[in-house]
């Protein structure tokens, strides 16, 4: 399938060294007769404004650009820059914070790309920092970010729900007024077979950071990490995506010359080790094999994009719904109904100190109102995620 010259030019931007035909290629497509306003949409929705800024700029071809748009870009792109300046010394902090504790942890995601992969440019965005660390470590790293201004907002009311939580996705996220949200992750292939010898491996596998309690993932496992959750994105109803999880995985196989076949895979199910061949056969047919960029062919990747990030409103409002499905009443299949009402119960009137940190109540007196207005809250962001 053909691709629109604004989209492949897009696509041309997660090549952050393109090769010479590539690069001819793209200036020819920046002399065509462009629609810029459907350049900047989209580049910001799919979260890839910067890489379309930095991919003009090193390789000369602000002339090409209407000078409203270079504008546009070059905004976008400094304030991606600030932001990353303000994330690194975050970064920085944290892994200060955990050494002192003596707390094993390594940075995931985006807060290890920015690191490696994208070390010289602030193109990658993030919303968040991820971190893998030993489930063992829990009580240290809960009081080490409290202390350190953190607070956890969260509907788990017990242990047992917080359980399943932290085990199926992430432990309940650390905010901070001021700073980047930070996610612990404890296992990094939930809901596969085996996962938690395969998580153990990965620790095995990881080096350390000289003189410091920060480790670094083996650049295969890393990778295979990075496939499998944006796999579980791509089929989740109710999650959100955006470009640069590819571009992530399309670096990654250039910057570390990782062969497509990981060597880890044999140790997953068969299942989601299809699902990850896929994802490794779309970024490297869609940006390693030149001619696919230069004869504009798609490799499903921007049909994948699009289902989450062009869907109708019947569409959103479906993978809306069955997000609080699962939410609110099939949580736990093999919960009883007891459980199902006290889970309810719980959350929409929660316990106090839940209330206190959710919406930093400072006063004590004010709580009778926090809890008539909480429902209300909830069916309030249930609308406004279905409009």
């Amino acid at each position: 399938m053909q691709i629109c010259p604004e989209i492949q030019l897009i696509l041309m931007s997660a090549c952050l060294m393109p090769s010479p035909s590539i690069l001819n290629h793209a200036k020819h497509i920046l002399k065509l007769p462009l629609e810029w306003e459907y350049i900047v949409s989209v580049a910001k929705k799919w979260g890839v404004s910067a890489y379309v800024f930095h991919f003009c700029t090193i390789n000369d071809c602000r002339s090409y650009l209407p000078r409203k748009y270079w504008k546009i870009f070059q905004d976008l792109y400094q304030r991606q820059a600030l932001q990353t300046i303000y994330l690194k010394r975050q970064l920085h902090d944290i892994k200060n914070l955990f050494t002192q504790n003596n707390i094993d942890f390594c940075f995931i995601k985006g807060a290890e790309l920015i690191e490696t992969v994208y070390a010289n440019t602030p193109v990658r965005s993030m919303s968040d920092i991820d971190m893998l660390c030993h489930p063992e470590d829990i009580d240290k790293i809960i009081t080490t970010l409290v202390q350190a201004g953190y607070f956890q907002k969260t509907m788990h009311q017990s242990k047992e729900l917080q359980d399943i939580a932290t085990y199926r996705k992430h432990f309940p996220a650390f905010f901070h007024a001021n700073r980047h949200t930070i996610e612990i992750h404890f296992n990094l292939f939930p809901g596969v077979f085996h996962q938690e010898p395969l998580t153990r491996k990965l620790w095995d596998n990881a080096h350390v950071i000289k003189e410091s309690n920060q480790y670094r993932l083996h650049p295969d496992h890393h990778l295979l990490y990075l496939c499998h959750h944006l796999s579980y994105h791509i089929q989740s109803p109710r999650e959100g995506m955006v470009l640069y999880w590819f571009f992530d995985i399309y670096q990654c196989l250039t910057d570390n010359k990782i062969p497509i076949a990981c060597p880890l895979l044999e140790c997953m199910d068969i299942k989601n080790k299809k699902q990850i061949e896929h994802i490794l056969s779309l970024v490297y047919n869609q940006w390693c094999v030149s001619d696919t960029l230069i004869n504009n062919k798609d490799t499903g990747i921007v049909h994948i994009i699009n289902k989450t990030t062009q869907e109708g409103r019947a569409g959103k409002a479906k993978r809306v719904l069955s997000y609080y499905w699962q939410l609110w009443f099939d949580k736990n299949p093999q919960w009883s109904y007891c459980e199902r009402l006290s889970y309810w119960f719980h959350l929409i009137f929660p316990n106090s100190q839940y209330l206190m940190d959710r919406y930093h109540i400072h006063n004590k007196w004010l709580l009778p109102v926090y809890y008539i207005a909480h429902p209300f809250g909830i069916i309030l962001r249930a609308i406004r995620r279905l409009t």
